[in-house]
């Protein structure tokens, strides 16, 4: 089913998945204010993020078999110039079929099927990262784990089923509850996020910092952007070598013994509004390349651009809710 809000003049369309969350819509928003048009999808019909797009389709879940057959039905009929996906079972199904994605004339924005496997399954992850000389904390086995450490799933996203513990009961409890579980070294100091951009070879057109003061729900609610050479070299090189393309946000910690990364997620992240307004380069490049033109390198930001969250009501009569 598919609602929608009133005819569209951008001759730029995007087709963006999981738009229920806050930090989605802060993402449409910014792409609406620069003309382009946003076509939303959900699996839930109380996603206010459907009621916000320019038009919006109730889809299922990524896990369920129709999900792909949805998706190319939209772009039928749509006509898309890009696919912005979000969450990581949708990612790789789109990145899996990119080829019948291409053939409708929609350019898929995130990394083949083979780098987007690594970069979200958190334990490849690590060992390519490793194998590149990427500063990263510590993978225990029950044997060898120091405490404090970090529980977590390989797979996931937001900090679901991340937990940090300090006993061996304590650590027993968490991996019963987790599928492929992972026992991280626990390293202190000040969280980043660093948004990058890139081309489609995987070369940073962009690359901002960021510092997470404070989030709620693994999700950035008070940040500010820092310049900092060492992990934007970093970063620079983990696209390069993964092909990373389009948005992705690399996350990291730093101490005053040095830095380690340890997730890269492959789409704009939760607080990656403050990097495009930092730098409004990065929607300028999603627009060139939904065009088909050759985005061009702006490594500038606003250094020190600090960002305050809020939150915001949608109000939707009984009969405009949206039915499977």
């Amino acid at each position: 089913m598919c609602r929608l809000l009133g005819k569209g003049k951008s001759n730029v369309i995007v087709l963006k998945d999981s738009v229920g969350s806050p930090p989605a819509m802060a993402i449409v928003n910014e792409l609406r204010k620069r003309g382009i048009k946003v076509i939303g999808i959900d699996s839930d019909p109380l996603s206010a993020g459907l009621y916000l797009c320019d038009k919006s389709y109730l889809v299922p879940r990524a896990d369920d078999p129709k999900f792909l057959n949805m998706i190319l039905k939209i772009c039928d009929l749509e006509k898309p110039n890009i696919i912005l996906p979000g969450l990581d079972k949708a990612t790789l199904i789109i990145a899996k079929n990119k080829s019948l994605l291409a053939k409708r004339g929609v350019l898929a924005l995130c990394p083949d099927y083979d780098s987007a496997w690594v970069c979200i399954n958190k334990r490849e992850t690590h060992r390519r990262l490793e194998s590149l000389g990427i500063p990263i904390p510590k993978i225990f086995s029950k044997k060898t784990v120091k405490f404090p450490c970090i529980v977590k799933p390989s797979f996931g996203s937001g900090g679901t089923g991340v937990s940090l513990v300090n006993n061996m009961s304590d650590m027993e409890s968490h991996l019963s509850k987790i599928e492929n579980p992972i026992i991280q070294e626990f390293v202190e100091g000040t969280e980043y996020s660093i948004d990058v951009f890139s081309d489609l070879n995987g070369i940073p057109l962009s690359i901002v910092p960021r510092i997470r003061i404070q989030t709620e729900s693994g999700i950035s609610i008070k940040g500010v952007t820092l310049y900092d050479k060492t992990l934007m070299d970093y970063c620079d090189k983990i696209s390069r070598k993964l092909r990373l393309i389009g948005p992705s946000c690399i996350q990291c910690i730093k101490s005053k013994k040095g830095v380690k990364f340890i997730e890269i997620n492959l789409r704009f992240g939760g607080g990656s509004i403050l990097s495009l307004n930092a730098n409004p380069s990065i929607v300028s490049n999603l627009i060139r390349m939904a065009k088909g033109e050759k985005p061009l390198t702006n490594g500038k930001f606003k250094n020190g651009l600090t960002m305050l969250r809020y939150y915001s009501e949608v109000f939707v009569p009984k009969d405009k809710i949206m039915k499977n």
